[in-house]
Formats: structure tokens, C-alpha cells, sequence
């Protein structure tokens, strides 16, 4: 591992968050989180991070978190502000050093709102004179776990990706790939599409839980206008759903159906498939309770 100096992770309290904050302290690295909320971040202090209150969104607190570090792990949400937050990062970076930006962005058809946002960010960061690395995962293998209800009660898995294939990525592979680009030299001005090892269909993702739970697991793929409404119901705003089911149409047409090395070559261990996955987490997609 090369030596770093602190480390600011963005995001910290989302999906790759937690296990990249871990595996950076793990390490001995200087971790600095910015956060929103203090009951969120006691898990992060109690693993070693720096904890600084603030919000993308409000820009007049960022300096406290940037100043003083050497590289940040650039995560942002999915809405409809996601390029302005990164704009306003930027200029509060620039007010207060230099770090290299490692920027958690993603890969996905362009015909997502979400994904223009993203694109449009990745093109301020690529040319605002800071150092910058990009890493651009695909679709979440840990995605399914919102499927986890029906799997376990009803033994049917409901997506809108018709009969598309995608590299999906496993979340602990995207946070080794993050925390050896942030502790090593070499990548700036690079930027790497991460997947899993394979391009798999929802009929695979069903064959494989059917073959872990040893029950039979069935996909049936839904119109995205019931995948709209069903997010929707979970919360999620409509800009939001809108994103997904426009990922969704995309995927669906193999947007995505090919696959990289970035993961092996970057973390050094072969990218994990879905089977491991679907073991490693058979448990929530068993029982109704946990799911």
C-alpha cells in the first residue's frame, strides 16, 4: 500500500460507505466522513473516521471537510442535484487545496436522467485542473435485495429488465477497487468501468437463488410503469424512479451485457460472481422476517 495522507469519504452512510470507511481504518488510513446526521455516523467514529458534519447540498459547509486532505471519495446521490452538488464541491475544493478526486460515478445508458446528471459531472471534474480517477460501476448485485420479500414468501422475483444480460457488480468488490485506487499511485486521469465476471439475465439471477435456496425461484419481468409505481410506493421520488426505469429500459436492450478485468486488476482478486453473492447472503432472501 502506498502512503496516503487523510482520506475524505462522501456518501459514508450509504451502500459502499460503511465497508470502504472500515477497510481504509483496517489499514491505517487517516479517514475523514462527511455526514449528515451524527446518529448515522457513530458506526463510522467508532471504527477510527473523522467525523465532520455537513451536506453536499449546502455548499458553505464543505471547506471544514476538504481542507487539509489528499484525496476524497466523491459519492453522491442519484437526484436531479447530483451535478450541482458535484459543481459545488469542486469550487469548495479549489478554495481549499488540491485533492484528488476519486469520484463513485456509474455506468449505464445515457438515455437515464440519472446518467446524464453523472456524465455531466464527470465532465466538470475531468476539467476542473484537479487530479481525478473515475470509477463507474454498473447495476448492483445487492439491488436484488429489494426483492427479497417476494423471493422468500412467494418464490418470485419481480424486475423490469425483460431479457437483458449486465455485468453486475457485487458492492464489496466495488469497495476494494475504491480503497486500493485511493491508497495507490498511478491512476490519475484514469478512468475504469467495473462488473462482475460474467453478464447474467434476471432468469439467471432466479436460476442461481433457485439453486442456493434449493427451492424454485421464478423471474417474471414487469412493464416499467409498474416498476415506476412499486418504487415509487417504497419512497423514492418519482424524478428518482424515473432514473431507474430509465436504467432499467437500457439494461434491458444490453447497454451493459459486457464485462471488464478492472475489478482483478485493480483489487487483485478475481470479481465475485452472483453465486457467491446469493450464498454469502442466503439468509435475507430465506426468511420473510429478515427480508
Amino acid at each position: 500500500m502506498a502512503t496516503t495522507g487523510k482520506v475524505l469519504v462522501t456518501g459514508a452512510t450509504g451502500n459502499t460507505g460503511p465497508g470502504l470507511v472500515s477497510a481504509l481504518c483496517a489499514a491505517g488510513v487517516d479517514v475523514r466522513v462527511l455526514v449528515r446526521d451524527e446518529a448515522k455516523a457513530r458506526p463510522l467514529r467508532a471504527m477510527g473516521a473523522e467525523v465532520v458534519i455537513g451536506d453536499l447540498d449546502r455548499p458553505e459547509t464543505l471547506g471544514p471537510a476538504i481542507a487539509g486532505v489528499a484525496k476524497v471519495y466523491l459519492l453522491t446521490w442519484n437526484g436531479p442535484t447530483q451535478a450541482q452538488q458535484v459543481h459545488d464541491f469542486i469550487r469548495a475544493a479549489k478554495r481549499v487545496g488540491a485533492p484528488h478526486i476519486v469520484r463513485h460515478s456509474m455506468w449505464g445508458s445515457p438515455r437515464s436522467r440519472i446518467i446524464q446528471q453523472g456524465e455531466q459531472a464527470e465532465a466538470e471534474i475531468a476539467s476542473c485542473g484537479l487530479p481525478w480517477t473515475m470509477l463507474k460501476p454498473t447495476f448492483f448485485m445487492q439491488n436484488t435485495m429489494m426483492a427479497a420479500p417476494t423471493i422468500a414468501n412467494d418464490g418470485v422475483i419481480y424486475w423490469d429488465m425483460k431479457d437483458g444480460r449486465l455485468g453486475m457488480i457485487d458492492v464489496r468488490d466495488i469497495v476494494d477497487v475504491a480503497a486500493s485506487v485511493l491508497t495507490g499511485d498511478g491512476h490519475e486521469g484514469q478512468s475504469y468501468v467495473l462488473t462482475g465476471p460474467a453478464a447474467i439475465s434476471f432468469h439467471d439471477v432466479a436460476a442461481t437463488f433457485s439453486a442456493v435456496l434449493g427451492r424454485e425461484i421464478t423471474y417474471v419481468p414487469v412493464p416499467g410503469e409498474a416498476s415506476l409505481q412499486s418504487m415509487m410506493g417504497m419512497g423514492f421520488s418519482e424524478w428518482v424512479s424515473r432514473g431507474y426505469v430509465e436504467l432499467s429500459e437500457g439494461f434491458s436492450e444490453g447497454f451493459a451485457s459486457q464485462v471488464t478485468g478492472n475489478v482483478a486488476t485493480l483489487s487483485g482478486h478475481p470479481a465475485r460472481s452472483f453465486e457467491q453473492f446469493a450464498r454469502d447472503f442466503a439468509g435475507a432472501f430465506r426468511s420473510a422476517a429478515v427480508a
